[in-house]
């Protein structure tokens, strides 16, 4: 088979090796390792546009190639390949051109063309849940769904359409779309973590067991989406008010991931890479959500340090522990980790560490430890292209 039939044959393939290689060219340019991409976006402030491109950009498309593996599996849909795949791949890269051309295309055309991707996966993904009346899964096509509109608010607030109470949605598109993201972790996470875990050492000749109450479950899950809500309507109700009870309701809600992060027996699973890094990318996640509460409850945690522990500790975490393995047994490997990608996990433990960090210090140290994160993260995603791109171009090893 061709490669580039291979390549479109099943949707984490293109999709894994286009959020590798952007997230490490992307990340590489904001920290000025490589060529500076300011200019292409000089329609966007920089931040704004590192923000929507880390999230919209590569996250969105590391959710994409799972759930397009993952959807046909738990519906019995026929998966989305071929010239269909190739066409969403396109609306992506189509997305990723037009942000970062909008000063010479324009934020309308900018716009039209980034939205066509988060809408496209909407109907891909939405209409095999619906078809197969998978109503466990309905959540995906809500996230998604606001996904785009998320997206849609981002881009009305650049162009500066939004006016009064909506002024600066902008900023809260971007808040949200990152707790979003936090909420696919809550629940993907709590299937495959504890099942990975337990099959792992199963396989060791010793048991896991697994403390998972549905009351915990439901709890996280519940107490995120109450922190995200919270968030997206502070704005319009009363800010000064609402900081302490947000506070307090996000570092419970870190508590109660942390008990049931625990419950899953991770300090048990650190001779196997693909298991614990899975378990580490979940730590972030509790972590953030309490650094989240910390930051309302005071001026100690700066929020820059809640958001990328959110950011880079749990959802770049999450990404390089769930890209390898998914691409490892959809390719007809062992559950092998490839000896470059041990640097890669040491590199991507070292990230979020340093971006954390940052907000603490100051000078030289603030620039130094920023750098340094950029750096590892941009490393790191690099190795994973150099391992993974020719398994994800190539026939299945079976």
């Amino acid at each position: 088979m061709p490669a580039i039939a291979t390549l479109f044959s099943v949707g984490f393939r293109p999709f894994f090796l286009l959020a590798g290689a952007y997230s490490a060219v992307a990340v590489g340019a904001w920290s000025g390792w490589l060529a500076d991409f300011g200019g292409w976006g000089e329609v966007y402030p920089p931040a704004q546009l590192h923000a929507h491109e880390m999230l919209f950009g590569f996250a969105l498309a590391a959710v994409a190639g799972f759930q397009l593996t993952a959807v046909p599996q738990w519906t019995g849909a026929a998966p989305l390949r071929g010239p269909g795949l190739a066409a969403l791949a396109g609306a992506w890269l189509a997305g990723r051109l037009g942000v970062l051309a909008a000063g010479v295309l324009g934020p309308v055309a900018a716009m039209v063309l980034d939205l066509l991707f988060p809408l496209g996966l909407l109907v891909v993904i939405g209409s095999m849940l619906l078809g197969a009346n998978n109503r466990r899964n309905y959540i995906f096509i809500v996230l998604l769904s606001v996904i785009s509109l998320a997206n849609l608010c981002w881009h009305l607030d650049m162009m500066g359409v939004l006016e009064g109470s909506f002024a600066g949605a902008g900023d809260t598109a971007l808040n949200l779309m990152l707790n979003l993201l936090l909420i696919m972790i809550t629940v993907i996470g709590g299937r495959v973590i504890p099942l990975f875990s337990a099959n792992w050492l199963k396989r060791q000749g010793r048991e896991l067991t697994i403390h998972h109450p549905a009351w915990l479950q439901g709890l996280c899950l519940g107490g995120l989406v109450a922190v995200t809500l919270a968030e997206l309507f502070a704005p319009w109700l009363e800010p000064d008010l609402m900081g302490a009870p947000i506070g307090a309701l996000a570092l419970a809600t870190g508590l109660a991931h942390l008990a049931r992060l625990w419950g899953w027996g991770g300090y048990r699973t650190l001779a196997h890479p693909l298991v614990w890094i899975m378990h580490l990318g979940y730590l972030w996640l509790c972590l953030a959500i309490m650094l989240k509460g910390g930051s309302y409850l005071g001026d100690i945690i700066p929020p820059a340090a809640a958001r990328h522990a959110a950011g880079v500790g749990a959802i770049g975490t999450m990404i390089m522990a769930i890209m390898p393995r998914v691409c490892l047994g959809h390719t007809g490997r062992d559950l092998i980790l490839p000896r470059p990608m041990l640097a890669a996990y040491a590199l991507i433990v070292a990230a979020p560490l340093l971006r954390v960090a940052s907000p603490f210090l100051d000078g030289d140290w603030y620039q130094a430890a920023l750098l340094g994160s950029g750096l590892c993260w941009t490393l790191a995603f690099a190795l994973f292209v150099w391992c993974f791109a020719p398994m994800l171009c190539a026939p299945r090893a079976d």
